[in-house]
């Protein structure tokens, strides 16, 4: 890989890209947090009935009485909870997939790991050829019995090597978090790019990683590909990547960190930064919890609360029970297990001449 004066490592570029979108990242996160903060400064919230009323159907009301900089003090603070929220939502459900998919796998999984140089590899019992690196919080490597009766000593060495540098650098974790981030900052530019490049740039890294352990599991990783590729199966294909076959033969893609990209994400950050300060200087907004109905009448508001309270619980709670009681082991994995880093999309390529110059 290029980047403006010399060769870059696929193992640097994917640290940068790191490093670029976990930028953006935190400033997303602390500029929400920033505008949540000077709304509570702004806004003035009194137990007592302000003098702005109106009467609706014999019934007198009060609104909020503010101006046009605490009005855009308010909506930025409501994008800065929704994106909170989704960043909330976004870790839990990275986390309830993380459970699901570890219980999939220890109900599939062959007691043991494999011995001598590749110890520490988990087994599991599927007639299907992968190996993949699983887990936020402790990853570990797992290979299937298709695998193993599949491939050689040196491939199958090599595709350990390779999903156990994932796992040494944490990339489910780091690349669940891009995902998460991506998604809630939907409205920073460059963002969503920088998670897309990350996501392929680990695995060229891991490529890397392997290759570095010993020089032959450059043609190991090869072999392995193509093996994995003629014994997928047509409702579940494993695609040739045409960026780390053309990284395995010694001519890596072209790749530039994305500047303008990532700057223009910057200035979005810092516009709206900088309206919230301004914003926030002439903001001045008053309300009332004093809401007259209700305040009136308390009663009325706990006998229509609690009952829609107590029905939403167990409609959860039954929905739940009956997810159980339909969910069981399988004879076999019914699909097949994300790697919980995002794979590129499947893509197979027709043999070029030059890759026939890898040794087999």
């Amino acid at each position: 890989m290029t980047a403006g004066t010399g060769p870059m490592t696929a193992t640097t570029a994917a640290a940068r890209v790191g490093r670029a979108g976990a930028v953006l990242g935190a400033g997303g996160l602390a500029s929400s947090v920033f505008v949540m903060l000077r709304m509570l400064e702004t806004w003035r919230v009194t137990p007592v009935q302000a003098s702005h009323r109106i009467s609706v159907l014999g019934q007198k009301l009060t609104y909020p009485a503010a101006n046009l900089g605490a009005v855009i003090v308010v909506a930025l603070a409501l994008l800065g909870l929704a994106v909170t929220g989704m960043i909330a939502a976004g870790a839990a459900r990275e986390l309830a997939a993380d459970r699901r998919l570890r219980r999939r796998l220890d109900a599939h999984r062959v007691h043991g790991c494999l011995p001598g140089a590749h110890r520490g590899a988990r087994v599991i019992e599927d007639a299907r050829p992968r190996a993949f690196c699983a887990g936020l919080i402790r990853p570990h490597v797992y290979v299937s019995s298709g695998a193993l009766a599949l491939l050689d000593d040196n491939a199958l060495g090599a595709v350990l090597a390779h999903e156990l540098a994932h796992a040494r650098r944490r990339d489910p974790l780091r690349l669940a978090c891009g995902r998460v981030l991506a998604r809630a900052l939907f409205y920073v530019p460059g963002l969503g790019e920088l998670h897309r490049h990350q996501q392929a740039l680990s695995e060229l890294s891991a490529d890397e990683h392997a290759v570095a352990a010993a020089p032959a599991n450059r043609a190991g990783l090869a072999r392995a590909m193509l093996s994995f590729s003629e014994h997928s199966r047509p409702d579940d294909p494993t695609g040739i990547d045409p960026e780390r076959v053309d990284h395995l033969l010694g001519d890596p893609p072209s790749w530039r960190f994305p500047v303008l990209l990532w700057g223009l994400g910057l200035g979005v950050l810092g516009l709206l930064g900088g309206v919230g300060v301004l914003a926030g200087r002439v903001a001045a907004g008053s309300a009332t919890l004093a809401v007259p109905f209700l305040s009136r009448q308390p009663c009325v508001v706990m006998l229509a609360v609690v009952p829609a309270a107590l029905g939403v619980g167990a409609l959860r709670l039954r929905r739940g029970l009956a997810g159980r009681l339909a969910g069981g082991p399988a004879g076999h994995l019914g699909r097949r297990p994300a790697r919980l880093l995002a794979r590129r999309p499947v893509r197979r390529l027709e043999r070029r001449p030059r890759r026939d110059d890898v040794p087999s």
